[in-house]
């Protein structure tokens, strides 16, 4: 195996409790042995890949098998393939914070759905991003990248979390959760799309095309400077609403008898965001940019259930706390250094942030919870699945806003999915699907362990604001009709 190192600074991952974290520090021996500034190649770009609600399963290379997705199968295989890849959470914002901090999401402010686009909204939001959270695009443009969001925010509506004002030089896409139409773009009647600051000229076509399309548009700038770029595209497909080209379902259908009307358009649309990666991926490896950029594909959480989405053999989806909700199709790639593998460690979004600082030699700025997986993406021998993995939630609906937790350590996992449900103890190992709870036994040396750690984190977090206060909350109404935005019938 070729090893390739960029810089000579070690990327340090320091936790802010070592009870919790367990043996969570990890930098590659490649970087650390690195000394010759002078000999070492061009860094990477870096561009990670976010789908929205894609379930474990929904892929024709996991266990979809009415699925075709062929560019992403391909990729899968030339890149390294993460089979026990977990998000840090089962819902959108706290998915998102963990992923663009490296921190357990409660321990930036986000524990939830982040929302403002309701009348009673500020009583359903569970996220306020913490203004001192360092930021992966943050650091990254201090150590000499142009940085770049594309797609889904959902971290913030106003400052200071937008995304300009949190490390992207560039902002193509969308404030909020979701919109309520993929050709309108339209969010409870107002155009959802911003470029920066700005409400995006009207723009035809599917939100898929169009995301692909800016992305297209943002490389082929990039690729006459001299700077390496971050680029986060952050798809909303397949999120709801399933609106797939009506040609595409009807080919799922005429292909599938027997599907369900609502599995045609989930498969659909995830095929179709299939056919938009393949045609950003073509132009990476026509313009020569395949070669040396650090490609991330995973996503935000586990499949949702309306949709009827494939979460492979785990049990629950999108909002649980069970496997299906939190284990997430991931794979790695970066020719010569991270392919042609598939590896077995655990390891969760958080991560992605310390091994991106581990490859291009950097420190990520302040402390993060995540782990570099480098050298386990390397072909190196490394165990991650050592320390405790923890998974919280806080949701409106039949959750009530109460809290629902999971946290895992080696084999054996304790699950609060809802309040009102007594707690839930699993071997994974033995049970993959949750479907045999372990009598508890207080007395127990491991659910002891787990029940401790529980409430640890819970304090740890505890001390972080989790909602923007009342008199710093912006309605969507009335954060358009400052932009002067009317709304569209």
């Amino acid at each position: 195996m070729k090893t390739i190192s960029y810089l000579p600074v070690i990327c340090g991952v320091v936790l802010p409790a070592a009870a919790m974290a367990g043996n969570a520090a990890g930098t590659s021996a490649s970087n650390a042995a690195a000394k010759n500034v002078a000999g070492a190649p061009k860094r990477p770009n870096i561009i990670v890949i976010l789908a929205d609600d894609l379930g474990y399963g929904d892929l024709s290379c996991m266990y979809a098998k009415d699925m075709r997705t062929p560019n992403l199968d391909a990729f899968f295989s030339a890149g390294v393939r993460m089979d026990n890849f977990y998000s840090n959470s089962s819902l959108s914002s706290p998915a998102r914070s963990s992923l663009l901090t490296g921190r357990y999401c409660d321990m930036v402010g986000v524990q939830g759905v982040i929302r403002n686009e309701g009348p009673d909204a500020y009583y359903n939001n569970f996220g306020y991003l913490s203004p001192d959270a360092i930021m992966m695009p943050q650091v990254l443009k201090n150590n000499g990248y142009t940085t770049a969001l594309i797609g889904k925010w959902h971290l913030g509506y106003t400052s200071p979390n937008v995304p300009n004002e949190r490390g992207f030089d560039l902002f193509e896409g969308f404030l909020g959760g979701m919109m309520d139409d993929y050709y309108t773009h339209l969010r409870k009647g107002y155009p959802s799309l911003r470029i920066n600051d700005k409400v995006a000229p009207p723009i035809e076509g599917h939100i898929t095309d169009v995301l692909t399309n800016w992305a297209i548009d943002y490389v082929k700038e990039q690729s006459t400077k001299q700077k390496p770029y971050f680029l986060y595209l952050a798809y909303n497909s397949p999120h709801i609403p399933l609106d797939a080209p009506k040609d595409w379902v009807e080919k799922v259908k005429a292909r599938e008898p027997g599907i369900t009307d609502t599995r045609a358009h989930l498969v659909a649309l995830i095929e179709y965001l299939d056919n938009g990666i393949g045609r950003f991926f073509d132009y990476l490896k026509k313009s020569g940019q395949w070669d040396n950029t650090l490609i991330v594909f995973t996503s935000d959480n586990g499949g949702y259930m309306p949709s009827q989405a494939n979460n492979g053999p785990f049990r629950g989806g999108k909002s649980s706390m069970y496997e299906g909700g939190l284990r997430v199709p991931a794979a790695f790639y970066l020719k010569g250094l991270i392919e042609n593998r598939r590896i077995q460690n655990m390891a969760q979004t958080m991560d992605i942030f310390p091994t991106i600082c581990d490859l291009i030699g950097i420190d990520p700025g302040k402390q993060v919870d995540g782990m570099s997986i480098l050298p386990a993406l390397e072909g190196k021998e490394q165990v991650t699945d050592n320390r405790y993995f923890w998974y919280m939630i806080r949701e409106m609906g039949p959750a009530g806003h109460r809290m629902q937790t999971a946290i895992r350590k080696g084999d054996y996992k304790l699950v609060h999915n809802y309040a009102f449900e007594p707690y839930e103890f699993f071997n994974i190992k033995d049970d993959p699907a949750e479907q045999h709870p372990i009598t508890i036994d207080k007395k127990d040396k491991i659910y002891d362990d787990l029940d401790q750690h529980t409430r640890m984190h819970i304090a740890l977090a505890g001390a972080v604001p989790w909602n923007i206060p009342l008199d710093k909350y912006v309605s969507w109404d009335d954060m358009n009709a400052a932009l002067g935005i009317k709304p569209q019938k």
